[in-house]
């Protein structure tokens, strides 16, 4: 068996070694090539179909590997039909493939065959129609939907490795780190032939990577890239039916990782990022128009992200490819797993990686606390609507009353005294609310939020608190020590909703102003009262055009201090491009005690970066003594060049 497997992967290395050079000169010849352009990373003309090398090398090795080994893929072969249909599917995948590489397809044709295709294969008998149950360690029956699951399996996992492939070798890499995946699994299993055709298409895609890891001398294309995707998508369904494991439903899941999250990514981050969008009109985009967005091509893959980071286009691949590889293993692990409790270890590992690493590409349209998606949501539906925001405390009420119940209940053993507490919740539910009504806060507004707000809004929940305590004292439905238990936990809760959701709108207003891409770069000098009443100025407004980096200041003592999330950089000579990670356009001059050399060496290297300064000036006159009540406009605050 061994000998069969080494044959099996030499095999195909071999022929694509050697296949390949002549498909290079064919593409030339026949003009099957891929033209530099904005969405694309080459420079120069390159040959667009690798995939007849990886095509024709497996092939020829499934037939040559039949021919002297055919007892062990004669369970392949027995059935002649679906053999056959098997065979006119991948050739149909390809030609469709191999035709777009030639002349560009529209995707309603490439989608409408790759649909079509996919129902023959459901149809064949490839299907996903049970699935592993984690919990009970059995099968759940999902012959209702296994019909658009299939379907939806095979046409997406075909299209996400056509959606990475974006770099060389990122797509042949990948492909060979999941066959390869797929191989180990089936051989432990015992299960031969998804594990030869695994390993054959592995090894025509390592002796291909030859010629297509950076600098690449030829490219996939689509008829590489489909047949790939397609391939590995009848390849997990095969194998994860072969399974035994309680966990087999993870496995395909995690082997084609890479390629499913950059397509699920891709496809949320330009829905969120249409939201963003309005017309030249001003207006929303519709609905429809929101949903093919999700499908146009855009350089904002996963790789095009790393590259972005300062990644080398090699460096990009190689870090890729240890995450296809970090995945794989994590794949192989679950197919050994026994418990849900190692499996839910698992789980989380997984999670918090993937989670980090989307992080780190730093994808705005997804950072929905800080892209400005939430402000309209606040602005439209909270702000001037204060039944929503009673609404909100009712809720907030019955949480916090449910919650406390719970840990109180959990601490304590159940008694009737508990029991009959549950009946108190419209009680308690209605002097709270009425608490702080009476005590003044929905005078409060959420859109203009201080240390003063937040006082009163303590205040009103302790004295909430306090009529709670004379109802539970006055009903004795408690005893004294749960009662104690009770107010300081739904105390607790009730502050954290109440006032996290005045606050919320301000942490918005903070996040979107600190971190919006456009707009312009402003520094500004003065870390004392005049900066900071400016600072708060441009936070509060959406309608300006400014983003602040950060305070310069010549107090010594200041430096590397934080002033309402914003760093204080130093003084004046601070502002040179050398020590600033950003393109500063402008500053903001509120010093008014600035010294005048401090000024004049100012000016000259502000003059020298081709950077404005603006003075910030305030001034409060004298109604009193003013003859004209109209000049004299209080707390002005003027900003000029």
């Amino acid at each position: 068996m061994i000998t069969t497997f080494i044959i099996a992967f030499l095999l195909p290395v071999l022929l694509s070694l050697l296949i390949t050079p002549l498909v290079i000169r064919f593409a030339f010849r026949i003009g099957a090539t891929d033209e530099p352009g904005d969405r694309k990373v080459h420079t120069r003309t390159m040959p667009r179909i690798g995939g007849l090398a990886i095509f024709l090398s497996s092939i020829v090795s499934v037939s040559v590997v039949y021919f002297l080994f055919p007892d062990l893929l004669t369970h392949l072969i027995e059935n002649t039909r679906t053999a056959a249909v098997i065979g006119f599917c991948f050739v149909a995948l390809f030609t469709l493939g191999f035709w777009d590489d030639l002349k560009p397809l529209s995707p309603e044709i490439k989608f409408g065959v790759q649909l079509l295709l996919a129902a023959i294969i459901y149809f064949a008998g490839f299907k996903i129609s049970i699935i592993t149950n984690p919990i009970s360690m059995g099968v759940l029956n999902v012959e209702i939907i296994d019909f658009p699951l299939t379907i939806l399996w095979i046409v997406g996992i075909t299209n996400a490795f056509n959606l990475i492939d974006g770099l060389d070798g990122l797509t042949a890499g990948g492909g060979a780190i999941a066959c390869l995946a797929i191989f180990t699994v089936s051989a432990i299993s015992g299960h031969v032939v998804p594990a030869l055709l695994s390993l054959i298409i592995a090894g025509s895609l390592i002796g291909f990577l030859r010629y297509n890891f950076n600098p690449a001398k030829i490219f996939l294309g689509d008829s590489g890239s489909l047949i790939i995707g397609f391939a590995l998508a009848l390849l997990s369904i095969q194998t994860t039916a072969k399974l035994t494991t309680g966990f087999a439903l993870f496995f395909p899941i995690l082997v084609l990782a890479l390629p499913i999250a950059d397509t699920l990514i891709s496809m949320l981050r330009r829905l969120m990022g249409s939201f963003l969008q309005r017309n030249p009109e001003g207006k929303p985009q519709s609905l429809t128009r929101r949903l093919h967005g999700m499908f146009t091509p855009d350089k904002s893959h996963i790789h095009h992200r790393l590259l972005s980071m300062g990644l080398s286009h090699k460096g990009t691949v190689l870090v890729l490819y240890g995450v296809s590889i970090l995945f794989a293993i994590s794949a192989l692990l679950y197919t050994q797993i026994d418990t849900v409790e190692r499996l839910v270890a698992l789980a989380i590992a997984v999670v918090v990686i993937l989670f980090m690493g989307i992080k780190q590409l730093r994808y705005r349209e997804m950072a929905i606390f800080n892209n400005g998606l939430m402000m309209p949501f606040y602005e439209k539906w909270i702000l001037n609507r204060s039944a929503l925001i009673r609404m909100a405390d009712i809720m907030f009420i019955t949480a916090s009353y449910a919650l406390s119940y719970a840990l109180v209940r959990s601490i304590n053993p159940v008694s009737v005294e508990l029991l009959s507490f549950e009946n108190t919740l419209a009680i308690l539910l209605t002097v709270q609310f009425a608490t702080l009504w009476i005590s003044g806060l929905y005078r409060e507004k959420m859109n203009q939020f201080g240390i003063g707000n937040v006082l009163n809004i303590i205040g009103s929940v302790f004295y909430s608190m306090i009529a709670t305590a004379v109802v539970l004292s006055v009903t004795k439905v408690l005893p004294f020590t749960i009662t104690v238990q009770f107010l300081i936990l739904n105390f607790y809760f009730l502050l954290t909703f109440v006032l996290g959701f005045r606050m919320a709108y301000q942490a918005l207003s903070f996040w979107f102003n600190r971190d919006k891409d456009s707009g312009e770069n402003v520094l500004i000098y003065g870390a004392g009262e005049n900066g900071t009443m400016l600072l708060h100025k441009i936070i509060n407004s959406r309608k300006n055009e400014i983003k602040v980096v950060g305070f310069l200041d010549d107090d010594p003592n200041l430096e590397g201090k934080i002033i309402y999330g914003y760093p204080v950089l130093g003084g004046h000579w601070k502002l040179k491009k050398t020590d600033l990670s950003k393109k500063i356009d402008s500053v903001l001059l509120c010093d008014e005690n600035i010294k005048s050399e401090n000024l004049k060496r100012l000016r000259e290297i502000a003059l020298r970066q081709d950077i404005t300064i603006k003075k910030l000036n305030v001034s409060f006159k004298d109604l009193n003594n003013s003859e004209n009540l109209v000049e004299a406009a209080p707390d002005t605050i003027v900003v000029s060049h």
